[in-house]
């Protein structure tokens, strides 16, 4: 025990180096304490758990509804595993005669609503947006946001989804329209959890192409999620989410959080199997889980799932740290799979095998793929059974659309593996344009629509990025500089015209460049070509389109110089 406790306090320790505030599980201020919070600590410690009524029932939803389904969360034993915040979603709101927010007829007392929740010891969560009306065309919060936010006090609001219906004349627009109601929040002294979703309206992509820590406690990373394991176009699969989402693990952290959407489990349409991987990699990924079944009425197996203790662990780990991708193959047209790292609070480290493909794959990992040397013992995350003991690396068959899930414990794995995981470096880097733990491609990953992977004999990684131009965009996420300035970028491209072909290329969803790349006639070599960029300290998305007209040239990889 001794061992044990003094390598947490190292990994601890680590963390605190790493910019990573470690805190209790689902600590959060007084309401008494907001101002001083505000510095002092983030709001959450960890992702929210809970419950949120659209997917089930739109706006068909009521008071009474939802008073219920509290009931049923408290029967079922969903509370009890950690479901706190019970969330309103749109159509429960109206103004009075004085322009001052009151729910509906739907909803006759929202303050009665919000004591009903916190007599039963849940959080109370509304819906509202930054426009002149919200997603389903009700009151919005334009030009209201401080009133608004004071409703919210006075009626006991814990949760605010913020969902941007309207489309964004830019994106510091969007930025100056969250950071109005973040401030009005603060301002009430009533610690109020900020979620925000940028992507909707036209502003598809907006949720990966900035870190949004500055004006949320946690923020949509994609669009919407649909009941389905795959989307050829709106609304995202389960395979969708998790090929953007995993993209982002380095910029979650307490008190900003990746929010992969809510939890479809229960809702059936998803097989077993593939439940089994959204609740799985939500967890790993360190989303919020907010379920959106009926509590009253989810079959046995989905329920199990959903209060599963050891895949919940992982999600509320008091890091607060979403797993890495350390491996894997490119998702292409519904295939690949990817190996992931999520370092633990107690020194422990969880590893998945995703599959993402449409037949069962044979995938291995190692705890030698993370720096831990020596040996651990693997249990596994679904059934709590010890798979192996003493053991370096884990090779196990994983069926089609399926995930295996493992918190090893290995007792002499020294603290610099975790640093070394996640801690970033100034030395030049090359970053590939297919890499599973960088990159997306809008308009989904398959080859039917948007831009998509493909092979590449000639390309430094087997593969390139093609058809970018229009709404098609590549998206590189997590491009590190330590210091902020201009750097030369060399960006190695594929470019068989005869004449140049251009690109947009913004960095951080602003910074628009048009950029001219040559072309050499020959579709069977590559080329290169240096692009100064202008990069924030800390991690970037580099993303590159096409608003000119025609296709932009095939992506290779680019090269950023030390940034030290």
């Amino acid at each position: 025990m001794a061992t044990r406790t003094s390598r947490s306090s190292r990994l601890r320790r680590a963390a605190v180096a790493a910019g990573v505030l470690v805190a209790g599980v689902g600590a959060i201020p007084a309401a008494g304490a907001a101002a001083s919070a505000a510095t002092a600590a983030p709001l959450l410690q960890v992702p929210p758990m809970g419950w949120n009524a659209w997917n089930s029932y739109g706006c068909s939803a009521t008071q009474s509804l939802i008073e219920s389904v509290a009931d049923s969360m408290v029967a079922n034993g969903m509370r009890d595993a950690g479901y706190r915040y019970v969330n309103v979603d749109d159509c429960w709101m109206t103004r009075d005669a004085n322009g001052n927010l009151t729910g509906n007829s739907n909803y006759p007392d929202m303050k009665g609503l919000g004591d009903y929740l916190h007599a039963r010891g849940f959080k109370f969560g509304v819906y509202e947006s930054p426009g002149a009306k919200t997603c389903a065309g009700y009151s919005g919060s334009a030009g209201h946001e401080v009133a608004d936010a004071n409703t919210f006090a006075s009626w006991g609001v814990d949760y605010l989804k913020y969902d941007y219906c309207e489309s964004a004349s830019s994106l510091s627009a969007q930025v100056a329209d969250f950071a109005k109601m973040r401030a009005a929040l603060q301002a009430t002294g009533r610690p109020i959890v900020f979620s925000i979703n940028p992507n909707s309206g036209s502003n598809t992509g907006a949720g990966v192409s900035r870190d949004w820590s500055d004006v949320s406690d946690q923020a949509r990373s994609t669009e919407d999620i649909g009941d389905q394991w795959w989307g050829q176009s709106w609304p995202n699969g389960v395979a969708n989410i998790v090929s953007e989402n995993a993209t982002l693990a380095w910029r979650a952290k307490p008190g900003s959080f990746n929010d992969a959407d809510m939890l479809e489990v229960g809702n059936g349409g998803l097989s077993t199997t593939e439940e089994q991987t959204h609740f799985a990699m939500w967890a790993m990924m360190a989303s919020p889980l907010i379920a959106s079944a009926n509590p009253s009425s989810i079959n046995a197996t989905s329920l199990a799932l959903l209060e599963n203790p050891r895949l919940i662990a992982l999600d509320q780990d008091a890091l607060g740290l979403q797993a890495r991708v350390i491996g894997g193959s490119r998702l292409v047209n519904s295939s690949g799979s990817l190996i992931l790292a999520k370092p633990l609070s107690n020194g422990d480290v969880a590893l998945a095998l995703y599959n993402g493909s449409d037949s069962a794959q044979t995938l291995s990992t190692s705890l030698a793929a993370v720096g831990i040397p020596g040996t651990g013992t693997w249990t596994d995350q679904f059934t709590g059974t010890v798979v192996q003991s003493g053991a370096a690396a884990i090779t196990t068959q994983v069926p089609a659309h399926g995930t295996a899930v493992y918190r090893v414990t290995a007792p002499s794995a020294p603290a610099s593996w975790y640093s070394s995981l996640i801690d970033p470096t100034a030395a030049a880097q090359s970053y590939q344009a297919e890499d599973p733990a960088h990159s997306i491609v809008a308009g989904r990953w398959t080859g039917n629509s948007g831009a998509v992977f493909a092979s590449c004999p000639v390309c430094s990684g087997g593969e390139k990025v093609s058809w970018i131009g229009g709404t098609n965009k590549l998206y590189l996420n997590g491009i590190y500089a330590q210091n902020a300035g201009t750097y030369p970028v060399t960006v190695q491209y594929l470019n068989g015209d005869g004449g140049a072909r251009y690109a947009s290329i913004w960095t951080n969803g602003e910074n628009l460049q048009k950029v001219s790349f040559p072309g050499n006639g020959n579709w069977n070599s590559t080329q290169t070509a240096t692009v100064e960029l202008t990069l924030n300290a800390g991690y970037n998305t580099i993303t590159f389109g096409n608003e000119y007209g025609g296709w932009a040239p095939d992506l290779d990889m680019i090269s950023v110089p030390a940034t030290g």
